[in-house]
């Protein structure tokens, strides 16, 4: 009897009920372009790998480094020697754990020429920064011995654009050398791939997350949803319409003219200042531009506020600064910059001799706001006496003339870097050698450096504001505003903000429906 009610009662037991999975439906604008991490620098490849990959140092919100993968960093005295001590309990996708034999292998892939891995340039010596030795004395260290000091080294490997460095297993590549898989140590894995349709990512179970607080690029990482699946959506209007229609639940880097709209539709609308310029290039080499009065003649001509209302909806705030607003070193120095002055600059020209010339300003198809950048700058320097005309060319053309130094005037956005020395570094260098370089002042050269060797932020302060007046006084290029992510949420997403670095992170993230 006794075993007839046990059974009874067992059968009357409720059975657990299954939980149902939670699914995180995001976008990106272009399909992603491999693998292998830092292969490509583009947002979309980007966002992606950042939730797959780790690199052994990160950068937190402030552009800072942390150590990720590492445990321990110890530098030797003399500079050179780098010895990273590896965390443990940490495992790949596949399993495997984390050793100092997959760091090395990494970045043997990572220097080796054939490799043609973008980012190599930063570390091979043509930057200054060359490893010449990866050992591992242990499997819980790997030691980088570098030929000279440098007080780059940490904040170099932790560029976002080269995806911190991720270090990979060394499954990932197949008997050709070709990058087939992407098996990192990140909070998601890779679950597929249909290229020109979507990519799928699939939680982490045993991610080993960090116990300090998530912070940029560092800390602690959970994976809090089953799946996140992005859509390739190429077209603002369709992901406006998809989000309005409950078929996506964040769009990352909504059109601020979009907001209020969404905002109507119930979705949350959030914002943040991204570590990026938005900035017209002068070429300095140009027969009329060459004369520094007519560049800040141009300066004077625009109205800084009245383009970040206009061009952003207001979500920008105006910034003439080389530094970016979010950045830690943006202070008092900094806010000091460029102003609508329509008497200085017809004065300047004046004095510089200039006769209505025509200026080109080159723009691109692909981005709207990029060619009413063009268009608006043309109407408020005609209030100056200066004869803009806009030239509207293809994406791959401006960028291929950009890197040539071919243009007079030429809108363009630089990418977010949380350390802004390497922001610098994309504009500051000597024209000659290198003919994408914007701005080949010899001392701002030479800020530069000094720049790229000193980590202490007390320390470079003062060189981010020698820096900005110089910059100012040199009028080589227009920055308008600093960068700014606007992101439409859905009500059911917990957890997810816009931030300086832009590409969205979707661990600490959650889905409640």
């Amino acid at each position: 009897m006794k075993r007839f009610v046990v059974a009874l009662c067992l059968m009357l037991a409720p059975l657990p009920v299954a939980r149902a999975e939670s699914v995180l439906r995001s976008m990106v604008t272009t399909d992603i372009r491999g693998l292998m991490p830092g292969n490509s620098p583009d947002d979309n490849t980007g966002l992606v790998l950042q939730q797959i990959y780790e690199g052994l140092v990160a950068w937190r919100g402030d552009g800072t480094v942390a150590p990720m993968l590492a445990k321990a960093i110890e530098t030797s005295a003399d500079g050179r020697t780098y010895t990273f001590t590896l965390r443990e309990g940490v495992t790949f996708h596949n399993g495997a754990p984390l050793t100092s034999r997959e760091v090395a292998w990494t970045w043997e892939r990572f220097l080796d020429p054939k490799s043609g891995w973008p980012c190599r340039t930063n570390f091979d010596g043509t930057r200054k920064i060359k490893i010449v030795e990866i050992t591992v004395p242990s499997p819980e260290q790997v030691v980088f011995r570098l030929a000279e000091p440098s007080g780059a080294f940490l904040s170099t490997m932790a560029r976002a654009d080269c995806d911190s460095t991720g270090i990979a297993h060394p499954d990932s590549v197949g008997a050709d050398g070709a990058w087939q898989k992407a098996i990192g140590t990140g909070p998601f894995k890779l679950a597929e791939w249909r290229r020109g349709q979507f990519i799928e990512l699939v939680r982490n179970e045993a991610y080993a997350a960090r116990s300090e607080s998530a912070d940029g690029l560092s800390g602690a990482k959970p994976p809090k949803v089953d799946r996140v699946r992005l859509s390739i959506v190429p077209d603002p209007a369709a992901a406006k319409a998809a989000i309005q229609s409950g078929n996506l639940d964040l769009w990352p880097s909504a059109d601020p003219k979009f907001a209020g709209e969404l905002r109507s539709a119930g979705l949350v609308i959030a914002s943040a200042p991204v570590a990026s310029l938005n900035a017209i290039v002068m070429q300095t080499n140009d027969p009329l531009l060459k004369d520094k009065r007519i560049r800040e003649a141009i300066a004077a001509s625009l109205d800084y506020p009245g383009m970040s209302d206009s061009l952003t909806d207001g979500y920008a705030k105006p910034s003439t600064s080389l530094v970016p607003l979010s950045s830690r070193y943006y202070g008092a120095v900094e806010q000091a910059g460029q102003n609508l002055d329509i008497a200085r600059a017809k004065k300047l020209l004046s004095e510089a001799g200039y006769k209505g010339e025509p200026i080109k300003i080159t723009t691109n198809s692909r981005f709207p706001v990029m060619n009413d950048v063009a268009v608006m700058v043309q109407a408020m320097a005609q209030q100056a006496g200066l004869n803009l005309t806009v030239e509207v060319v293809e994406f791959a053309a401006q960028l291929s003339r950009y890197n040539k130094g071919d243009y007079q005037l030429m809108v363009w956005n630089y990418t977010p870097y949380l350390d802004p020395a390497f922001g610098l570094d994309r504009f500051i260098g000597d024209k000659t050698a290198q003919p994408d370089k914007v701005w080949g002042n010899r001392d701002a050269i030479e800020l530069l450096g000094k720049l790229m060797e000193t980590p202490e932020p007390v320390a470079r302060q003062p060189l981010f504001d020698a820096l900005h007046g110089l910059f100012v006084d040199d009028a080589p290029m227009i920055v308008w505003s600093s960068g700014v992510n606007v992101s439409a949420v859905a009500p059911a997403v917990r957890g997810y903000a816009p931030w300086a670095g832009r590409k969205p992170r979707f661990w600490n993230v959650e889905v409640v429906r």
